[in-house]
């Protein structure tokens, strides 16, 4: 296993970071990294090295043409929130993002009546993330009321998107992964969010995902956690059947490129830096329990 020490080395050592990607494949969650690698080692210097990723990625958002957690706006969006919200740096993340990205979210949010591919319902899926993570941080009631109404139009649409894919059997052409996320997605959410709907989108999202063939390193604990929770036992037990025929893909460590691996997402160096500080009992948060598949 890589040390932390070895993977910010490596990580700090790269000159040309206005070439990585932007959000959480890229240079957010290398800040990320970073600030949580300066509390581990109490080291000023590399707080400051997020705090020049991050002030990269906010002085650059126009050139930013994705919205996704992955390499866009919405985990951009998510980066500030969560170091904002967990006292990181000092930024009043109800003043700043509200006017900085939220609007142009929703927008892209609301965009369409119908469902058309794959990458909308990721897109969709990750814009609700953000907004259920400022439904649970913010400190202003006005803002929490506007964030109630934004989640409850939003799981009606999913609903809609949900019977149109139904109907004409587009769940099949949906990728996987891009389901889980949006089932992690509803666990956050339905302890803390009282709606009749989150069990009807849960239910089909888990249905879906066991009967499309998944790629075998798919995270499989929360959709039985999941399916138990429903208490649905024929659904449960085809997941075990499933667990029992993925099995986990090994990763050659020292054939990760750097430049084109830097992520949270499967063995990108800043997922397996904060991995190697971020111990599993200290994770308080659930979205980065999310990001981390300690669900």
């Amino acid at each position: 296993m890589l040390s932390p020490e070895y993977i910010y080395s490596q990580l700090s050592n790269v000159k040309n970071h206005e070439n990585w990607d932007t959000g959480l494949n890229g240079r957010s969650a290398v800040a990320l990294f970073f600030f949580h690698y300066s509390k581990f080692k109490k080291n000023i210097e590399v707080h400051n090295k997020g705090i020049d990723l991050l002030e990269y990625e906010l002085n650059n958002l126009e050139s930013v043409s994705n919205v996704s957690l992955f390499n866009g706006l919405a985990g951009i969006a998510w980066t500030v929130n969560y170091l904002s919200s967990e006292n990181i740096v000092e930024i009043d993340h109800d003043e700043f993002l509200p006017s900085l990205l939220e609007d142009e979210l929703r927008i892209i949010f609301f965009s369409g009546d119908i469902l058309i591919s794959n990458d909308q319902f990721k897109n969709c899926s990750d814009i609700f993330l953000y907004f259920i993570e400022r439904f649970f941080t913010t400190k202003s009631e006005l803002l929490k009321e506007q964030y109630d109404v934004f989640i409850n139009q939003a799981l009606i649409l999913f609903t809609h998107f949900f019977h149109q894919l139904e109907i004409h059997k587009l769940y099949e052409k949906l990728d996987p992964r891009t389901l889980i996320s949006f089932i992690k997605n509803i666990n956050i959410l339905k302890y803390y969010f009282l709606s009749p709907l989150t069990n009807f989108l849960l239910f089909r999202s888990i249905e879906w995902v066991s009967s499309i063939q998944m790629p075998s390193n798919i995270h499989l604990p929360l959709l039985l956690k999941s399916a138990e929770q429903l208490n649905d036992t024929k659904l449960y037990k085809k997941l075990v059947k499933v667990q029992s025929i993925n099995k986990e893909q090994k990763v050659e460590l020292d054939k990760i490129n750097i430049l084109e691996n830097i992520g949270i997402w499967d063995s990108g160096y800043s997922r397996l830096g904060l991995k190697s500080i971020v111990f599993e009992g200290e994770v308080q948060k659930n979205s980065l329990k999310y990001l981390f598949d300690l669900d």
